[in-house]
């Protein structure tokens, strides 16, 4: 049923979210609009009620229009007996909260790297016997309640018109001041990459990146400090490189792709590039079925590859590399796996709290 023939109650809100007020009148629940959609003993009355529905979860902005578009439009159409609505953005804290709560709101949820492998694993729902095509998806971004669906990366974007003609050849070239002049972009979030960027320009293997040598990469990391602006948004790392303001900065491909679109001189390092993998996860106490029949129809290898129609990244089910469009393929992290870098996330995971701690002292000082 075309969606443009119907009223659409389960269209995003203005921004990319979930009207969860619209969603609450088809349940008849408005008027738990304003107490947290909870009831006395803590069970959520909403999830109680929306059994016909299934809530999508990610990030918002390009990305999740990109996801609606290739995934969640077309399943509503296929599935009209389900209510396919949208929230954002998604948030851990919150989903380990709403399982705790008993006050689960989320169906499907988009995770990134290191969620999932310790203690907030007890807050998923394991994929096994679902009839999800586990076989067919890249296993080292996929374990029992985390499977992978879309791969991008963290790459060294520069100014094709900053360097006399000269091209990086990787991240030892961007803390190269002298041979690469310019101020820099990086990410000022620890478990982004940022770390193992340092370390890698300062000669370390990718197999011994961990455990992080923190003394070691912010050694490294100071001798540019001064010349480098701390990025906190993928539009702001962008905004960064299409101003000339850095001649070089750590960004996700999908946005150096956009400004290529618009014609800006910026191009792509791949040689060492940090690849992340999306995830699909389900809370317990969501509806599962639901959420495994949304999974299933994204991960599907026809469906998998639709997703790079609409941005640049790729997909994780193996079947799907030859159906992508071949107009995208030189644009896909997936095309340079060879000389990409993955992050352990288990180990991140095990030390999230002194990653992040120790980013924050470095950041603050002198």
């Amino acid at each position: 049923m075309p969606r443009k023939n119907r009223s659409a109650p389960w269209a995003a809100a203005p921004g990319g979210g979930l009207d969860r007020r619209r969603l609450l009148q088809l349940a008849g629940l408005t008027g738990l609009a304003g107490a947290g959609l909870l009831t006395t003993g803590g069970c959520s009355a909403f999830g109680r009620q929306r059994e016909g529905t299934v809530v999508f979860v990610s990030d918002g902005g390009e990305y999740q229009a990109a996801e609606r578009d290739a995934w969640l439009t077309p399943f509503q159409e296929l599935r009209p007996d389900l209510l396919v609505a949208e929230d954002v953005p998604k948030n851990y804290a919150k989903l380990q909260a709403m399982v705790g709560s008993d006050n689960v709101l989320w169906d499907l949820v988009t995770a990134t790297g290191d969620f999932g492998f310790g203690e907030d694993r007890e807050s998923l729902v394991d994929f096994a016997g679902h009839g999800l095509p586990l076989d067919e998806l890249m296993p080292r971004y996929t374990h029992d309640s985390i499977v992978g669906h879309t791969i991008f990366s963290n790459v060294l974007a520069y100014r094709t018109d900053a360097f006399g003609g000269r091209e990086p050849g990787g991240w030892a070239d961007f803390f190269d001041l002298d041979a690469f002049p310019g101020r820099r972009g990086l990410r000022n979030f620890p478990s982004g990459a940022v770390l193992e960027i340092a370390l890698t320009a300062d000669g370390v293997a990718p197999e011994d990146l961990y455990p992080i040598d923190f003394d070691r990469a912010f050694a490294k990391l100071d001798t540019i400090k001064h010349e480098t602006v701390f990025w906190t948004t993928g539009a702001q790392s962008a905004q960064l490189l299409a101003d000339g303001e850095v001649t070089m900065a750590q960004v996700w491909n999908g946005r150096v792709f956009n400004l290529q679109k618009e014609g800006a001189p910026i191009a792509i390092q791949w040689n060492q590039h940090f690849i992340q993998a999306d995830s699909l996860v389900v809370p317990r106490g969501a509806n599962v079925e639901h959420a495994m029949d949304l999974a299933r129809f994204c991960l599907s290898a026809e469906n998998n590859a639709k997703l790079s129609q609409y941005i640049p990244y790729g997909p994780t089910n193996q079947e799907a590399l030859d159906l992508v469009d071949p107009a995208m393929v030189e644009h896909l992290p997936t095309s340079y796996l060879d000389i990409g870098i993955d992050f352990d996330n288990r180990w991140l995971n095990a030390n999230r709290a002194e990653v992040d701690s120790r980013w924050q002292n470095w950041v603050r000082s002198a």
